[in-house]
């Protein structure tokens, strides 16, 4: 036999168990070669349970299952307790093989009744017998090198090895953790990419493709006169901040030098959201300038936005989101208060997080840290993660539609389609740019027709007296704004930010009078 000690006991183990060791005051034994049905041992000590001896032992065989064979009344090296022998069923998962599988547990209390000896072995059948001979004369052969305090001491060092030893596995284990999610977000987001570059067969052959997958080839020509040109936009690398004026979600936007970030009647600088060269475009499919910059800007709740347009002769400046924007967004909405005769907010006389706050001559508010003027924005949540540049191809939108009269749009009922669900679909999977969101201009978007929301942006204008372009049917989707992708904005419900202008205004470059909304997804 070889002797085997810890600072608090020691024990004789049987030379046929090879592999030995030695932690935080507990002693494991486990024969060669190791496999999922290796006997194995184990005795380690700890201070007693506030329950009795008796009821924890018996917790412990209810809990851990299996059929109790033997439970018996014992007295090993001086101190008394039980010992129990449960058959299980143990599965080897890589050979698949199965054998009867028996548990030994011992529980031994010290003469003092302060500490509590355990000690368990696990044998499969054929081993039983000798492996239980062994466990008795193993529990035999304890010897208590401390007791009382000074064992609780010894206990309690051991304790504080095995904590330090398992917070460092368990960061090595986050750290691993992190790689890998690393890794493969970044796997994820190349794939992303490549896929987002990729070739893309022609609007006739994507349509025709689409037509098959749901069937219709017999209604071919009557569905292409329902879908809609459109111009699909998705994002591609990570944008250059050196380059100005290039078509781009995310970031900050490139603004003449005569133009201002625009604020809302608060004060507060409207959320940037993404700008489109129109000099980028395949193709001018309704009535807006051959070239120039349009950005999009967003307030609080999506209650207020801005559309800007900068001419192709303009001299841009680039504008950054300082990294702390967020946090300033949140402190500088701690200092405001609604102002019920002004109808507006103003500030109530706090101070948080070093911002001052002021009121410029036109009752708006401004904010600044140390003397330097700081952007406060109007919504703490729309930030984006990066800024990704954009490919705009040429594409094709279809009505939704389900079946029934409610459901169905009036341009499948007229051709005799009762539901038209799969080909809607169909033509949103065959028009496809990639894996991440599916921005868009033109054509039609999300479960409502196009008069509906036509008729929402032609209200709006009528709510705001500009009668010459209440026509329902003059709005025309400008842009759709989709949340997610490597820029991560979250419109709503992870839903889609759409800007709608009527084409009077689009046509001679006014974006004054746009109207948009979210559509939750």
């Amino acid at each position: 036999m070889k002797l085997v000690e810890t600072p608090e006991f020691l024990i004789e183990a049987n030379p046929m168990f090879e592999n030995v060791r030695v932690f935080a005051g507990s002693i494991g034994l486990r024969r060669h070669p190791e496999t999922a049905f290796s006997p194995q041992m184990s005795v380690w000590s700890s201070k007693r349970e506030r329950k009795s001896p008796e009821k924890w032992f018996g917790e412990r065989l209810t809990d851990n299952g299996g059929k109790i064979v033997e439970r018996k009344t014992v007295t090993f090296a001086g101190m008394t307790g039980e010992m129990s022998k449960v058959k299980d069923r143990l599965q080897d998962w890589e050979t698949k093989e199965k054998r009867d599988w028996y548990r030994l547990r011992a529980l031994l209390v010290s003469a003092d009744g302060s500490t509590w000896y355990h000690a368990t072995a696990m044998v499969s059948a054929p081993e039983l017998i000798e492996i239980e001979a062994d466990f008795e004369r193993l529990l035999g052969s304890i010897r208590l090198k401390l007791e009382g305090n000074a064992a609780n001491e010894a206990r309690a060092v051991g304790e504080a090895e095995r904590a330090a030893v398992l917070e460092r596995l368990m960061d090595n284990m986050e750290r691993v953790s992190a790689i890998r999610i690393q890794q493969s977000q970044e796997e994820r987001r190349i794939e992303n990419a490549a896929a987002a570059k990729a070739p893309v067969a022609s609007i006739e052959e994507r349509f025709d493709e689409a037509v098959a997958d749901a069937g219709l080839e017999d209604k071919r020509d009557a569905l292409r006169l329902i879908v809609m040109p459109t111009v699909a936009m998705v994002e591609c690398d990570a944008a250059d901040g050196n380059v100005s004026g290039q078509s781009r979600i995310g970031g900050g936007p490139d603004l003449p030098a005569d133009m201002d970030w625009p604020r809302n009647d608060n004060g507060f600088h409207l959320n940037y959201l993404a700008q489109i060269n129109l000099a980028d475009l395949p193709g001018q499919l309704e009535e807006l300038p051959e070239s120039g910059l349009i950005s999009f800007f967003t307030g609080t709740d999506y209650t207020d936005w801005r559309v800007l347009y900068s001419s192709v002769d303009a001299t841009l400046t680039p504008h950054t989101v300082s990294e702390d924007a967020m946090e300033t967004a949140i402190s500088a909405s701690q200092m405001i208060i609604w102002d019920n005769d002004l109808k507006r907010f103003v500030p109530n006389g706090q101070a948080v997080d070093g911002l001052s706050v002021g009121v410029d001559e036109a009752g708006r508010m401004t904010f600044s840290r140390d003397g330097a003027p700081v952007r406060a924005f109007a919504s703490e949540y729309e930030f984006s993660r990066s800024a990704q540049t954009l490919r705009f191809e040429r594409s094709l939108s279809a009505p939704f539609g389900q079946r029934g009269p409610n459901n169905n749009p009036k341009a499948y009922a007229d051709i005799g389609i009762e539901d038209p669900s799969e080909f809607s679909i169909a033509i949103s999977e065959r028009f496809k740019i990639g894996d991440g969101p599916q921005h868009q201009m033109f054509g039609i978007t999300g479960v409502r027709e196009l008069s509906a929301i036509q008729q929402m942006a032609a209200k709006h204008a009528a709510q705001h007296g500009w009668s010459d372009i209440s026509a329902a049917d003059g709005w025309f989707i400008l842009v759709k704004l989709a949340s997610g992708g490597e820029a991560d904005f979250n419109f709503g419900d992870h839903g889609d930010y759409i800007f709608m202008v009527h084409r009077k205004d689009a046509a001679r470059a006014d974006f004054s009078r746009v109207y948009a909304f979210v559509e939750s997804g």
